[in-house]
This record gives structure tokens, sequence and C-alpha cells, in this order.
């Protein structure tokens, strides 16, 4: 091809002497354009967004509570309810009695008609687009609606397990103390000790005076609280000094078990919404001055390169002639 057929000068010259077919090209592309970004064969879509910050989220690995949100927000889960709640499968007039790909085509819908993305400023922002401005708000709000509902259950389930194991830990340990204080019972029961260390003295004491004062019945009784002493104090006192720390083991988890419950029975936001889902007054697509102007550009420029083609073949074809 020759070069000077890209000569400015000539792409000038064969514009100007090429105008009418080119402006007639570009009057058909708008006609079409018009025609074609009619309601008939490109319904409006109408757009609501809305952008959340996280919030009251229970982290589950070392992923920032924006990043769990999107997974949470994004699961299959939240965009079955979705499809369900909504019926999108005849919404966007999927068959599902014949179609046996009828849930792939909804999903497919869904995700061309719903974005949910994180953002640069760490929160999260949810996009729908659809021929009706209140589904389209409808849509974000629900998928808000069921983020916090899935968020809650999650955080039940992990919440539930803890009271399980606290319930367990609690019970086992009620248990263990109340047969502690049984065997305690036993022994004052049968030898009377009720006080290790104050006893020991006093049956010291009253030995030696009931022995310096001549008193037989008095020696008999310290004598006889000795020897219960000698027998079963070390038990008492070691099952007395264990249960204390039993009793404290069993407040401190009687805590524990006291905030798994509220946990669990607890209801939570996870959202901060800072910008809620609005119906929208005006369609978002299709932005009919655009596809004009593209549909023009495009169809002017593609003549005008198949012109030129056909201008460099003509001038070759001159000078081998020549």
């Amino acid at each position: 091809m020759d070069n000077s057929v890209f000569n400015s000068q000539v792409l000038i010259d064969l514009v100007y002497r090429k105008r009418k077919p080119l402006i007639i090209i570009a009057l058909l592309a708008g006609v079409a354009a018009i025609v074609f970004s009619t309601p008939y064969f490109m319904p409006p879509r109408f757009k609501s967004n809305a952008v959340i910050y996280p919030s009251n989220l229970i982290a589950y690995s070392s992923e920032s509570p924006t990043e769990q949100m999107l997974q949470i927000a994004q699961s299959s889960d939240i965009r079955n309810r979705i499809i369900n709640s909504f019926d999108l499968y005849s919404h966007y007039g999927i068959d599902t009695v014949t179609n046996p790909h009828f849930k792939t085509d909804a999903i497919a819908q869904f995700e061309e008609n719903i974005s949910i993305k994180k953002t640069e400023y760490e929160s999260m922002e949810i996009t729908a687009y659809d021929h009706d401005p209140k589904t389209a708000a409808a849509i974000v709000d629900s998928i808000i609606n069921n983020f916090n509902l899935k968020a809650r259950e999650m955080q039940k389930e992990k919440s539930m397990e803890v009271l399980i194991i606290c319930k367990n830990q609690l019970d086992m340990k009620k248990a263990e103390m109340d047969s502690m204080e049984v065997a305690i019972k036993q022994i004052r029961n049968d030898y009377g000790i009720l006080d290790y260390k104050g006893q020991s003295e006093e049956a010291l004491r009253g030995l030696f005076r009931n022995l310096s004062s001549g008193n037989g019945n008095g020696v008999n009784e310290a004598k006889k609280m000795i020897e219960s002493l000698k027998v079963k104090g070390g038990d008492y006192n070691a099952l007395n000094e264990h249960l204390w720390r039993i009793r404290g083991h069993y407040n401190e988890l009687k805590i524990a078990y006291e905030n798994a419950y509220r946990d669990v029975n607890k209801v939570l936001t996870y959202t901060n919404v800072v910008t809620k889902p609005q119906v929208a007054d005006k369609k978002s697509f299709p932005v009919r001055w655009l596809i004009v102007l593209i549909t023009v550009s495009s169809s002017v420029l593609f003549a005008f390169v198949v012109l030129l083609i056909l201008e460099a073949r003509k001038r070759n074809n001159s000078t081998e002639n020549a």
C-alpha cells in the first residue's frame, strides 16, 4: 500500500470527496441507533445501590471485617434467598418447566444485574439493576437484611457451641462440688469436725486445761476430739480447701455460661448503612445519546477505513498500469 495514502492532505481530500456517502451512513446509523435504543428493543433498567460498613462481626480468620462481610454477602445462601423471595425465575422470564438449566440461567441473570463489591474505603457497595425501580431498591434492601440474618445465624451457631461446652463443664463441676459437699457433711456428722484449725486449737487448750484442773470428763472429751481430728481432720481440711477452689471454678464457669447464653439470644445488626437504597426516578440504561454517538462514530469510522482501503487499491492499480 502506498504510504502517500495516509498523507493528511489526501485524507482530507478523501473525506471531502466522499462526504455525501459518509453523511448518509451517519444518518442511517443514527436512525438505526435511535430505533434500536427504544424500550421495545432495549428495556430501560433502573439502578439502586447502598454502601455499608461492617459492625459486630466475629473474626473467623485473618481477613478484615469488610472482606468477611463481602464473603457472607456473596454467599450462595443469600443469593438463593433473593432469587426465591423475589421469584426471579418469573421476573427474568426463565422457563422452569422445560429448561433443565433454569437455576444456572437465574444465577447468571442475578450476577449480571446485581453486584456486591468492596470499595477503596473498606466499605461494601451493593448495586442492583432492574426494569422496575422499586424492585431494584427492594433487592438491595433485602440483601442487607439477609446479610444481617446470615451473620446472626453464624454467630448464634458458634455461640451455641460455646454454650453447650460451658453447660457440660458447669454440670461436671457442679456434680464434683456436690459429691465433695456430701463427703464433708459425712465427716461432720460422723466425727463432729466443723473447723479443723479452730477445733484443733480448742481441743489442745481444753486438754491442758482439764489436765491441770483434774477434770477427767473434760480430758476424755478433749482426747476424743483430738482423735477425731487425727483420723479425719486431714481429709476434712483437704476436702474443704479443694471445695473452695471448685466453687471458684464453678463461679467462673457460670459467668462464661451466662455470657454464652446472652450471645445466643442477643439480636444485633451487623451493618452500618451509609447510603440507603433509593427508588430511582430516572433510568440508568440505555443512555440513548451515548448509544447514538458510539453507533454513528463507529459506522463512519468503519466506512472511512473501507473507503481508504479502496482508495489505496485504486492508486496501486493506477501505478502498476502506468
